[in-house]
């Protein structure tokens, strides 16, 4: 399947491992197997293509571990006398935000409405201020119990998604734990197989130095 928009890059981490020879697929159905033994909640496994170049360049496959917004996507490759590996962890954005805004303006204005015929105009302009953003609040808290992650589109609002963001849907020491767990575990099952396979060939195993991941905008909102 296509891989779709480009999500926002966390963190990465790559190695070519020289004198390696391994199956991209045989790769790929081993990592499978190694989260699945890790038994992560609430995940699934798909395989993507990537364009190697612009729209009209040939596509590579990657495996994919998605929970909610997060995706995981992993790449094993011949390469010369050796065997490519990368994985790439980033988040995904709602393409609805346009719309989720949209329906926020639609709603104020039937907010405003009523409001005018309870009150009158000049006190609903006093009072709209403040009772439009307590009433996406109360909205808010209550949809994201029944679903979490369904605010995405509100983040990805032109313009109010920052502000929805940062009032409503900040970023907390839980969320970024559970992509930390998300991302340790992915990357435990990769390397996992990773020295499976250099063990196999002979080769030395990876330092923990070289186990380490390139981390981006890890914290970033």
């Amino acid at each position: 399947m296509p891989g779709g928009p480009a999500p926002t890059v966390l963190s990465h981490w790559y190695r070519l491992f020289e004198g390696l020879s391994a199956s991209p697929l045989g790769f790929y159905d081993s990592v499978e197997q190694a989260v699945e033994r890790r038994q992560l909640p609430d995940t699934s496994r798909s395989r993507v293509d990537w364009h190697e170049g612009g729209v009209l360049s040939a596509k590579r496959e990657y495996l994919r571990v998605e929970r909610g917004r997060l995706v995981f996507d992993i790449c094993g490759a011949p390469y010369g006398n050796g065997f490519f590996v990368s994985w790439w962890l980033g988040r995904l954005q709602s393409p609805y935000g346009p719309v989720a805004l949209a329906a926020l303006i639609v709603g104020i204005i039937i907010l405003a409405s009523v409001l005018a015929k309870v009150v009158g105009i000049l006190l609903a302009v006093v009072l709209l201020p403040f009772l439009a953003p307590l009433v996406l609040w109360l909205f808010a808290h209550y949809v994201a119990s029944q679903n979490a992650g369904w605010d995405d589109a509100l983040v990805a609002m032109p313009l109010l998604g920052g502000l929805y963001q940062r009032w409503f849907s900040p970023e907390t020491y839980y969320r970024i734990d559970t992509t930390l767990m998300f991302q340790s575990s992915v990357q435990a099952a990769v390397n996992e197989v990773v020295d499976d396979l250099t063990r196999s060939s002979g080769l030395p195993l990876m330092s923990e130095f070289e186990r380490k991941p390139i981390l981006r905008e890890f914290l970033g909102k």
